[in-house]
């Protein structure tokens, strides 16, 4: 399964703002194991409309550049993860990552085992009770100097 959604990129997050890399980097640290394998920067969604995928090679190749991107799809057993990594989440992580099911399993209807999540160093007050209801699982990766003056944009 790995591969199947996603362009794997080995040695860097192209999308992920650095604030993001720190808590991804801290998340794993903490977590090593947890996934098999992981797919950066998933693209989903559909193609613009001025862009015709369907006749045109070149558009085939540069519809990534157009799409949304999820900024990891974890893999472990036979579960798939949409991740999330967010400074300070509430409302924008929240809208992310229900998005981008939506456009995940639009792309890939036939994927099951699927689970949403949000890495972030803090949750804002009073979302933990929101993301719950979502069926979204939050990982706190703590605050630290590095961290401490991340906005959440």
């Amino acid at each position: 399964m790995p591969g199947k959604f996603a362009f794997t990129i080995q040695s860097w997050y192209p999308h992920m703002k650095p604030a993001d890399i720190h808590l991804w980097e801290k998340f794993i640290r903490a977590n090593a194991g947890f996934f098999d394998s992981v797919d950066y920067d998933v693209p989903v969604g559909p193609a613009p409309d001025w862009l015709d995928v369907e006749k045109d090679e070149l558009a085939k190749k540069e519809l990534p550049l157009y799409q949304k991107k999820i900024d990891v799809v974890g893999f472990k057993d036979n579960l798939v993860w949409l991740i999330e990594v967010k400074p300070f989440a509430g409302s924008l992580a929240l809208g992310q990552i229900l998005s981008y099911e939506i456009l995940f399993r639009k792309d890939n209807p036939g994927v099951s085992g699927l689970r949403l999540a949000v890495i972030t160093n803090k949750i804002q007050n009073g979302y933990d009770v929101i993301f719950s209801q979502k069926g979204i699982q939050v990982f706190e990766v703590g605050t630290c100097p590095k961290c401490m003056g991340s906005a959440s944009i």
